[in-house]
């Protein structure tokens, strides 16, 4: 429309320098037009004002087609805006249906836009929302199409491998992560799953191997989860290859791995579990000559022998520097318990009762009263320890 009005601006312009030379030289000029029979006459000065006339005509017919254009593509634009803005509604209105526990609307209002674009987050509500409702294979079909969504793939791999994990599947959880990408594959989230994954289907010299590099991810799951991993791994060495050579393996393993209290743990787990117990009560000594720690300790409880005075003696020790940790008090009265010592058993079980009241030591603690013929007050004991845990 600028342009109309400039060349509009020229054209007038024109016609007052027509004006003004007529006026001055008082010769209005003539012009004969001939075209296929016709003839048109006029002078100089009407050929400009016609002209501008339908210039001006055609100018004006073009801005009315345009702006017809125009107009009818806005209302398609604005109907598409209506549309987005019911999509919207929808959306939050799922969502807050969903905080709600409300299942049922929040499913009929995320289904209604679930081929739309929201990057993924109604595929992931959707899916939470069949979660609640038991619908776990609908929430699995959501969770893959949401996967194959950039920004929320990650997200609904990891629902992925809960679902599988929880359902026991863990080599489909693993399948899941050779389908990530690397980045996601160092998230420590996917790491933790994986991990659990690796343990659960029981491959424990991947786990092992794959351990040292995950320490930071995994926090204080690394302990636990190494000792699970050599606890597997002992297991399948005793179980094909017997005791003696679950030893040799051990010894020829790196001293950092022999130093390690996870690595230390299950191994002396497993000598137990072999009937190994005076190795393992060596093993317990020697590994705690610096003092007890927490995954090392608690294993005295399960040796069973008739006369373990290195445990007994390292335990006490530690006692006269700390006579008010029940985990040793606990410890001390186990292994007196199982070495016959029912005297210092009770010693230290009352006081490790005194200070945690917890149920093991209750319920061993019923257990030697039981065995004393004080028939009242192992069942009290028995009673406590039933709404006790530890």
């Amino acid at each position: 429309m600028n342009s109309f009005v400039r060349i509009l601006f020229v054209f007038v312009l024109l016609l007052i320098f027509l004006v003004i030379g007529a006026m001055i030289f008082d010769d209005r000029g003539y012009v004969f037009i001939e075209f296929i029979g016709y003839a048109i006459e006029m002078n100089v000065m009407s050929l400009a004002i016609s002209a501008i006339l339908v210039f001006s005509g055609l100018q004006l017919f073009n801005w009315f087609i345009n702006a017809t254009v125009n107009a009818a593509s806005g209302s398609r634009s604005w109907l598409g805006n209506l549309g987005q803005r019911k999509k919207q509604t929808l959306f939050r209105k799922g969502l807050i249906a969903l905080a709600e526990n409300n299942y049922h609307a929040a499913k009929d209002a995320l289904g209604k836009i679930e081929n739309d674009d929201f990057d993924g987050i109604n595929l992931l509500a959707a899916a939470q929302v069949e979660v609640h409702l038991g619908q776990t294979q609908n929430a699995r079909l959501l969770w893959q199409k949401a996967a194959t969504i950039e920004s929320s793939s990650l997200a609904a791999n990891l629902c992925l491998m809960r679902d599988a994990l929880q359902h026991q599947q863990a080599n489909s959880a693993l399948t899941i992560v050779t389908n990530l990408t690397e980045k996601q594959r160092h998230q420590a989230l996917v790491i933790k799953l994986w991990a659990q994954a690796l343990a659960d289907a029981g491959h424990w010299q991947e786990l092992k191997t794959k351990l040292p590099g995950w320490k930071k991810a995994l926090g204080p799951d690394y302990d636990p989860l190494t000792q699970q991993a050599s606890s597997g791994n002992f297991a399948e060495i005793a179980s094909k290859e017997g005791a003696v050579q679950l030893m040799h393996n051990w010894q020829s393993l790196p001293r950092s791995t022999r130093k390690d209290p996870g690595q230390q743990a299950a191994y002396i787990q497993q000598l137990i579990d072999q009937g190994m117990h005076s190795d393992a009560e060596k093993a317990l000594v020697e590994y705690q000559k610096s003092g007890p720690h927490p995954l090392l300790v608690p294993l005295f409880k399960k040796i069973k022998l008739p006369n373990p005075s290195a445990a007994m003696k390292i335990i006490e020790g530690w006692l006269k520097h700390d006579d008010s940790n029940i985990d040793l008090l606990s410890a001390l009265g186990h292994l007196a318990y199982h070495a016959n010592d029912k005297a210092l058993a009770e010693r230290a079980l009352n006081r490790a009762i005194k200070l945690g009241n917890r149920q093991q030591d209750l319920r061993l603690m019923a257990e030697l009263k039981e065995s004393q013929h004080d028939q009242q007050q192992a069942l009290s004991l028995y009673k406590q320890s039933m709404d006790k845990q530890g």
